[in-house]
């Protein structure tokens, strides 16, 4: 009896134990699993400067440039891509966080604020400079009519891009963004001023060119497969790409090292031909070849825009 008695304790604390290791196993799986997919989702980082305002510019334009969106506009655009962690530096929002960090620290709160000196800092910095800029309205009399205006809004911004690798202090890339938006004539009784959507669409346009541009500049439109005449690449609707869009291909080349100083400077690149987009899916796109052997294309190659279409 004693003996059945303690067989049924054992078999009870084995279970126990049992459960017991299934449940700490699955937690130790999980924990790893998310560390791993946390590991895997990390983005690069990369902020925005405070924008730098060309000498050509005139006072009233410096002003206007000044007082738009255009930073933040930038800073969404590149959130937006899905490509990027962007970590703010606007003085304002810098501050603001700065204050928070501070109420965590009096022990009014439960602390779980970013630490003063554990903020995440950028592994690049956008560099913006508004080199051209224009925003205004023109009018025209109606002749033989009093108090009517031909009138038409306009807006046109030009900027150089500059992409700084902060762990060395070194421009990684440069490119151009040039990006307008102007109203139809119409008929008014009045000049008045010129409409702020045009602004906005011009500025608009400028941040989302902008953040193709950086995408293409650091994480490169490239094969990831090949079927056929079909190259299906590892951008999609978040990478500014649309049907009808044209691309030269390229094969990498080895990696051209300097011999001096041992640094990487990238690739050789040989132009193998050219494609065109005709499909865009929510993560990839499809690239049709129109020129050049596809049979000798496959993952790893690169696309970059082609500059006339």
């Amino acid at each position: 009896m004693l003996r059945r008695a303690f067989s049924v304790v054992y078999t009870e604390m084995k279970l126990t134990f049992l459960k017991t290791a299934v449940v700490v196993s699955v937690g130790l799986l999980g924990a790893l699993s998310l560390n791993a997919s946390a590991q895997a989702v990390a983005k690069w980082r990369v902020a925005v400067a405070e924008l730098q305002l060309s000498d050509a510019l005139s006072p009233s334009a410096a002003k206007t440039v000044q007082q738009s969106s255009l930073r933040t506009d930038i800073e969404d655009a590149i959130r937006n891509g899905r490509k990027f962690e962007v970590v703010t530096r606007n003085a304002s929002k810098m501050a603001a966080i700065r204050k928070e960090q501070q109420f965590a620290q009096s022990g009014l709160a439960a602390g779980d604020a970013a630490a003063s000196g554990q903020m995440s800092n950028a592994q690049s910095l956008v560099v913006v400079e508004v080199q051209d800029f224009s925003f205004g309205r023109s009018s025209n009399k109606v002749p033989n009519i009093e108090n009517k205006y031909r009138i038409s809004d306009h807006a046109s911004i030009e900027l150089n891009v500059q992409i700084i690798d902060t762990s060395k202090g070194t421009m990684t890339g440069s490119f151009n963004v040039s990006a307008s938006a102007s109203s139809g004539t119409r008929i008014s009784n009045s000049v008045g001023t010129a409409s702020r959507d045009i602004l906005d669409k011009a500025l608009d346009r400028a941040a989302a060119d902008l953040a193709n541009q950086l995408s293409d500049t650091i994480f490169p439109i490239t094969v990831i497969q090949a079927k056929g005449k079909q190259l299906y690449v590892n951008r999609g609707k978040d990478g500014g790409l649309k049907v009808g869009d044209l691309f030269v291909i390229f094969q990498p080349g080895e990696a051209l090292i300097d011999p001096t100083t041992g640094e990487n400077l990238g690739s050789a690149e040989e132009e193998v031909g050219l494609g065109k987009v005709v499909r865009v899916n929510p993560k990839f796109t499809v690239v049709e070849v129109t020129k050049g052997d596809a049979a000798l294309m496959g993952p790893g190659f690169i696309l970059r825009r082609s500059v006339s279409k």
